[in-house]
């Protein structure tokens, strides 16, 4: 009877950083049709908050041959391709990503990534593809935006227009 109190009161002050899932969270933004002509610009405040992906969280990916097919097929461009390792928890922070170069506030290729944790894990995924004057003002954006359930180990795909998203989560 005492060893069942003593592992309920050392369950209970277990620290939440023991309760962390480290996860590989891996991303392929392409586009599979012709850009569109979108009117609205993204925000100046797009990260709103989120942390910038750092360079020692990145990874080699590993679905390069999922990139390579569809760098290959007609009609697709491969735009973002990342990798990194994250902890996933209910106050885990939105990770921001972009590529290119800087022009003012914005990048070519911007976005954030929500993860929540649960059965099936959820995101919400905005990424925008911005177009540039010759003076490097925002002139276009086109935004994909989705809210989808994730299951562990499963490459899940997001169409969304002229835009696709694949991203997996492997448990480590």
């Amino acid at each position: 009877m005492p060893v069942r109190w003593l592992l309920l009161l050392l369950a209970l002050c277990t620290p939440p950083a023991f309760a962390e899932a480290l996860y590989r969270v891996e991303v392929l933004l392409f586009r599979h049709d012709a850009p569109l002509q979108a009117s609205q610009r993204a925000p100046v405040d797009w990260a709103k908050g989120a942390h910038m992906l750092e360079r020692s969280a990145e990874r080699q990916p590993v679905l390069e041959a999922v990139a390579e097919r569809l760098s290959a097929e007609p009609g697709y461009q491969l735009l973002l391709h990342r990798a990194w390792r994250q902890p996933i928890t209910d106050n885990s922070k939105a990770i921001a990503l972009h590529q290119g170069q800087r022009h003012f506030e914005h990048y070519p290729i911007q976005g954030v990534l929500q993860l929540r944790p649960g059965r099936y894990m959820q995101t919400d995924v905005t990424f925008w593809i911005n177009r540039f004057g010759d003076y490097g003002q925002l002139l276009a954006s086109e935004r994909l935006t989705q809210r989808v359930r994730l299951v562990p180990g499963r490459l899940t795909y997001i169409d969304h227009d002229s835009l696709g998203l694949l991203i997996e989560l492997k448990r480590l």
